[in-house]
């Protein structure tokens, strides 16, 4: 790709993160989600392609509940992160070294935890190496000394603790 389409299609990529960053915003604090109504595979994909404001007689609805903060919000979050991060680096800035720094808690020097070619896309080595770590959390047994148990008819935890030690 030339460097001047480069830098169109980067430009293009961070406007299209920092709509998704908005639309994570109006997921997350606002709880409302856009979509039109109408085909069902357009209905469902239409989230992710509504960027501007609908007309006044216009198919798109607004969608609220619990499952768009939960759902929609991360998606779009993480998608809008990405974009960001990709057009950074079409234009020749450190979009995806910045959000490996940031992801490794701003240290330099660690391995990376997200990786952007333009010619093969995203690659993401963090999750393998994290999937052995949630896995532990996930799988995991809790081991309760049965001893150490509270129950309400103890009182306070701390007459509970006492009263075993």
């Amino acid at each position: 790709m030339s460097e001047p389409v480069a830098l169109v299609v980067g430009i293009f990529l961070m406007v299209l993160g920092v709509s998704f960053i908005y639309k994570a915003y109006q997921a997350g604090i606002q709880g409302r989600l856009m979509y039109w109504e109408g085909f069902l595979p357009f209905t469902i994909i239409s989230p992710f392609l509504l960027h501007l404001p609908a007309g006044k007689r216009s198919l798109v609805k607004p969608a609220e509940g619990l499952w768009v903060h939960a759902v929609m919000a991360p998606i779009f979050g993480v998608i809008g992160i990405l974009m960001l991060a990709a057009g950074a680096d079409y234009t020749g800035l450190p979009g995806v070294a910045t959000l490996n720094v940031a992801m490794n808690g701003f240290k330099w020097g660690r391995s990376d935890s997200v990786i952007f070619n333009r010619r093969t896309g995203y690659q993401f080595p963090i999750i393998p190496r994290a999937g052995k770590e949630l896995a532990k959390i996930f799988g995991g047994k809790i081991h309760e000394d049965e001893d150490q148990k509270y129950s309400h008819d103890q009182g306070s935890y701390d007459q509970a603790k006492s009263s075993v030690q």
